[in-house]
C-alpha cells in the first residue's frame, strides 16, 4: 500500500518535475534536456508524465523522436518558469547561496583571453553556481543591425562583440572596444618612437573576418591605409596575439586581449590607440536574465568590465 508521502501527484513530485518540464519547454527536446539537469531520459520523462497526470492534460505531442508543446504546454511553460525563478529568489531571500548552472556563449577570443582567466573570481563569490562556456559565431560586419549568430534557447547569455542591436533578446553593455597596433620588442627598430610611416612599412597580421581594420585603424590616424596587405590572416584575436608575441609581425589589438602582454613586457604599442566605435556585450533572453544565478553573473561580468 502506498503511503501518502508516496504519492506521484504530492506537492514534492509536481515540484521535482517542473524543472524537467521548464528545460524541456525551452530546448524542445527531452534529450538535451535530460542532459542539462543530469537525469536520464526516462527519468525526465517519467517527471513529465507525473505533471501531466496532475494537471489533466497532455504538455507536449510526440513524433517519433521530435517533441512540440501543445497550446496547454504553451500556458504552462510561463507558469512553470516564473513558479521556478520565485522558488529561487524566496530560497535566496533565506540567506542560502545561489544554486544552479549559468550556460554562457562567448567568442573564442574574449571567452579565452577575457572571460575565462577571471572565472576563478566568479567561482569563488558564488561557489554552488557553476558555469559552462561554449564558443559562438560572429558577424563582424558594419551593418545597422547585429545579427544572433547563436542559438539563444542554447545558452543563458552570450558574450558578443558588435554596435548594439540583438533584438528582441536584450542587451548589457560591457567594454568599448579600443584597439592599438602592439609587437615583440624588438620586431621594429626605433621603438617606441616608430611613426605611422614606419608602421605602414612594417610586416603587418590581419584578421580574416575583419578585413577593413587596418583601413580603419590609419583612417583615424588621419592617414591613408598602406598599398600593401597584411603578410598573415589569423582568425582569432588570440591567434594575432600569439603570432606578435612570435614576432611575426605587428597585430592591431583590442587592448583588453593585450593589457597583461603589454604590462610584463612581452609586447609593446608604439602608436596611438583607436576607438572602434564596436564593443563587447552580454545579451540574453528577459527570461534567463530574470533566473537569480544568471543575473549575479551578469552583475559580475559588470563588476569585471568596470575595472578593466
Amino acid at each position: 500500500m502506498r503511503t501518502s508521502h508516496e504519492n506521484p501527484n504530492g506537492a514534492a513530485h509536481i515540484l521535482a518535475a517542473l524543472p524537467a518540464f521548464e528545460a524541456a519547454a525551452r530546448l524542445v527536446s527531452f534529450t538535451r534536456a535530460a542532459r542539462e539537469l543530469g537525469l536520464t531520459q526516462s527519468g525526465l520523462s517519467r517527471r513529465i508524465s507525473t505533471l501531466e497526470r496532475w494537471l489533466g492534460a497532455p504538455l507536449f505531442t510526440r513524433r517519433g523522436r521530435a517533441i512540440a508543446l501543445t497550446e496547454d504546454g504553451l500556458r504552462f511553460a510561463a507558469t512553470a518558469g516564473e513558479t521556478i525563478r520565485q522558488l529561487e529568489q524566496a530560497r535566496a531571500a533565506f540567506g542560502a547561496g545561489l544554486q544552479g548552472a549559468v550556460r554562457v556563449g562567448a567568442l573564442p577570443s574574449i571567452g579565452g583571453l577575457w572571460l575565462a582567466p577571471r572565472l576563478p573570481r566568479f567561482l569563488a563569490v558564488e561557489p554552488e553556481v557553476t558555469v559552462s562556456v561554449v564558443t559562438i559565431g560572429a558577424d563582424f560586419s558594419d551593418a545597422p543591425k547585429d545579427p544572433v549568430t547563436w542559438d539563444p534557447s542554447a545558452v543563458d547569455v552570450a558574450l558578443t562583440w558588435g554596435r548594439g542591436g540583438w533584438r528582441p533578446l536584450q542587451t548589457r553593455a560591457l567594454l568599448a572596444e579600443r584597439m592599438t597596433p602592439v609587437c615583440a620588442p624588438g620586431v621594429l627598430a626605433g621603438l617606441p618612437g616608430a611613426t605611422l610611416a614606419d608602421l605602414a612599412a612594417a610586416p603587418r597580421l590581419g584578421h580574416s573576418s575583419r578585413q577593413d581594420a587596418w583601413a580603419g585603424y590609419f583612417a583615424s590616424q588621419g592617414a591613408p591605409a598602406p598599398p600593401s596587405t597584411p603578410r598573415v590572416d589569423l582568425e582569432h584575436f588570440f591567434m594575432l596575439r600569439e603570432a606578435a608575441r612570435a614576432g611575426a609581425g605587428v597585430s592591431l589589438m583590442p587592448l583588453l586581449f593585450a593589457e597583461d602582454d603589454l604590462a610584463a613586457g612581452r609586447l609593446v604599442a608604439a602608436w596611438p590607440v583607436w576607438t572602434t566605435g564596436g564593443g563587447y556585450a552580454v545579451v540574453g533572453s528577459a527570461a534567463a536574465l530574470s533566473r537569480p544565478a544568471v543575473a549575479a553573473f551578469v552583475r559580475w561580468l559588470e563588476a569585471e568590465a568596470g575595472d578593466a
